[in-house]
């Protein structure tokens, strides 16, 4: 009996204290060497923008540590955002549309649409029906074979991933007649 009391007696002290030390939430460093240390550091693994460094820091720093180490690093010029955008769009617009990687840029990035629309000048033009027949062999759809429900299908799952729905028309109807 006088054990059952105890492991309740601990019981509640435990519970008790366990909750107030999880409640607080840790204080945020206003040490800017250190802020400055962790931007290299993040940098040094990849690129990114801006606003995901001001993200990334935000966790853990004052809101003006946070501002100084971000200016820090755009003074050396490690951070651009028109460079990030310009390689973004080249890179990832080879494999998914240039309306799905801007809506990438844009909300995912934080972008703005002032740099995208710069970096959209200078980055390459993707071919997207190219695309739209590559992802065509990669989903073994023949269009002269295929029953409207499976080309419907397609159609949808292409539209998702944001291409237009001309190019989309265009490529379905001319392998149709190429057959």
């Amino acid at each position: 009996m006088r054990q059952r009391q105890q492991r309740s007696n601990y019981r509640e002290h435990t519970e008790e204290n366990h909750g107030e030390e999880y409640d607080k939430k840790p204080e945020k460093s206003g040490d800017l060497n250190r802020a400055k240390r962790r931007v290299l550091h993040i940098l040094e693994r990849s690129d990114r923008t801006e606003q995901e460094l001001r993200d990334k820091l935000a966790k853990n720093y004052l809101p003006e540590v946070v501002d100084a180490a971000v200016e820090y690093v755009k003074s050396y010029h490690y951070i651009d955002d028109h460079r990030y955008a310009v390689n973004y769009l080249n890179s990832r617009g080879k494999v998914r549309s240039s309306r799905q990687v801007e809506q990438e840029l844009l909300y995912k990035k934080g972008v703005s649409k002032a740099v995208l629309e710069a970096a959209r000048e200078e980055a390459e033009p993707q071919d997207e029906r190219e695309q739209i027949r590559r992802w065509m062999e990669k989903k073994h759809i023949d269009p002269a074979a295929a029953d409207q429900s499976e080309l419907r299908r397609f159609y949808q799952f292409l539209m998702r991933r944001g291409f237009r729905s001309s190019d989309i028309l265009t490529e379905l109807l001319l392998d149709r007649t190429l057959n």
